[in-house]
């Protein structure tokens, strides 16, 4: 559960970054964000690891629905040089602010031009930011938890030679502490099962506006999943539409997103390949300088996803909502 409060939680940071065309700062030196929020998150998935999902009676069902609050401080630090074109940043990027994930991330962009910007970054492997459970396929006891971790590589172009094109290649690998997948099921293969995996994702995307205050990006991705369990192993085909409206002191973001994923192989546990198609709506409300407090955002956030299987024990649904206070030093 820690994993679904924390991911919806990251959209509220650095909102006054979020249009794709903003240089990369105002003014030299260094910078620091940080914004605080509270809401109310609620999910219903077999790999939620609250207590109360510790139990499952059979594997015909996609867990028990679990309600609760949100807390958490975000934060991001960058130094930008005298000329405006090169910026170091410590924590999460605007890149990723629209589309409500967390990453903290340490990196480099490089101004190519007015609007064009290359970045390289790192995202570290954050342990405490992930749970999921040894074996999901445990039946009538505690199932337990274990730790799940993900680092990586980013690499992304944006307007490419000033063009409205942009690309961005994501290389990561996930890594489970204690991986015991279908070891409570008798007569499996449960090399099958691991889930441990390298990750490529590649997107393509095109920005343009609608009016003056109206932006549409909608892009492309394709994220190729190498588990080292051929029926973990998968393709996933996406189509996002990212839209930002901006007048004065209002900003407001929204994402929608809708995939089909395949798998490789038969699951051993069920005897069927796997196939989902998943959908998410994230919106962002931004309202800047509230009281005209100089350098200060009030945000609200909200979201929803889905992800329908042909396997209903990997069903999944999730919405939040949270509001925030930031400010900018």
């Amino acid at each position: 559960m820690r994993k679904l409060l924390v991911c919806t939680a990251i959209g509220t940071l650095l909102a006054s970054h979020a249009s794709a065309a903003a240089p990369l700062a105002k003014e030299p030196g260094w910078s620091t964000t940080l914004n605080l929020n509270v809401g109310f998150a609620s999910s219903e998935s077999q790999f939620n690891t609250d207590s109360d999902n510790a139990i499952t009676d059979d594997l015909n069902n996609s867990g028990k629905k679990q309600d609760s609050f949100l807390g958490y401080p975000l934060l991001r630090v960058e130094y930008t040089t005298e000329n405006l074109k090169n910026q170091w940043f410590l924590g999460n990027s605007p890149e990723n602010v629209g589309r409500g994930q967390l990453q903290y991330e340490l990196g480099y962009t490089r101004a190519m031009g007015e609007r064009s910007q290359l970045t390289a970054a790192y995202f570290p492997r954050l342990k405490l930011f992930s749970e999921t459970w040894q074996d999901p396929f445990v039946v009538g006891e505690k199932r337990h938890k274990t730790d799940e971790s993900v680092q990586g590589l980013r690499v992304e172009w944006k307007a490419i030679a000033e063009s409205p094109f942009s690309a961005e290649y994501v290389f990561a690998q996930r890594k489970i502490d204690d991986e015991h997948s279908g070891e409570s099921r008798a007569g499996i293969n449960t090399a099958l099962l691991r889930r441990e995996a390298d990750i490529h994702r590649l997107d393509l995307g095109v920005s343009f506006p609608l009016s003056q205050r109206l932006f549409m990006s909608p892009s492309f991705v394709y994220t190729r999943v190498n588990a080292d369990g051929d029926a973990m192993s998968n393709d996933d085909y996406m189509l996002r539409i990212n839209t930002v409206y901006r007048q004065q002191q209002h900003l407001l973001n929204l994402n929608l997103e809708w995939g089909q994923r395949k798998f490789d192989e038969a699951n051993p546990v069920f005897n069927r390949t796997q196939k989902d198609d998943h959908y998410s709506l994230f919106a962002l409300y931004v309202y800047q300088e509230p009281f005209g407090w100089s350098n200060s955002m009030f945000n609200v956030t909200a979201g929803f996803s889905r992800n329908n299987a042909n396997i209903t024990f990997y069903d999944s649904s999730g919405t939040f909502a949270a509001l925030g206070m930031g400010y900018r030093f």
